[in-house]
């Protein structure tokens, strides 16, 4: 029997086009994601390929770990993976950041839906998502608009979450 779901709606605006933007959310994950949100314990790097039915991965080294899948890439525009997403094995979920131009730059918004398949904790676990995303959305922000660097290659800490939801 599947339990139950949540879904995580976070957005923000980032003062910057939607190319610099995607550039920093493709290209530079590990800028902006970083620890606690990692499966692997060190400074690892995260690959956020553009094709649909490539993996997700986080790497440390010869390690690495498995977030998921891609379903989606519309490049400039939107991306989206499937998997367990850091959850554990009793779940599973879709991660979709879509941008959109807007007056002043791009409104990032993350939808972040999830199912355990079994056992309890949705509400617990869709908090924690839900701060979880606020925190990354502010370190993307933060690196594209001052050049800070919060995530595994950088300084790794957090930023002020932002309000918008």
């Amino acid at each position: 029997m599947i339990g139950e779901g949540f879904r995580v709606e976070r957005a923000i605006e980032i003062a910057a086009h939607p190319d610099r933007v995607w550039d920093a959310l493709v290209d530079e994950p590990s800028a902006w994601w970083g620890a606690p949100y990692l499966l692997l314990d060190g400074p690892s790097t995260i690959d956020l390929p553009l094709r649909a039915g490539e993996p997700v991965v986080e790497h440390l080294g010869d390690a690495s770990a498995l977030w998921g899948v891609v379903t989606l890439c519309a490049p400039g525009r939107s991306l989206a993976w499937r998997g367990q997403q850091g959850m554990g094995s009793n779940a599973v979920g879709e991660v979709r950041v879509d941008l959109e131009l807007v007056p002043g730059g791009t409104r990032v918004r993350v939808l972040h839906d999830a199912v355990l398949l079994w056992g309890e904790g949705t509400e617990e676990l869709r908090r924690a998502y839900d701060d979880g995303w606020a925190d990354l959305l502010a370190r993307l922000r933060a690196l594209v608009e001052t050049g800070a660097r919060h995530g595994a290659a950088g300084r790794n800490a957090p930023v002020a979450a932002p309000s918008a939801r």
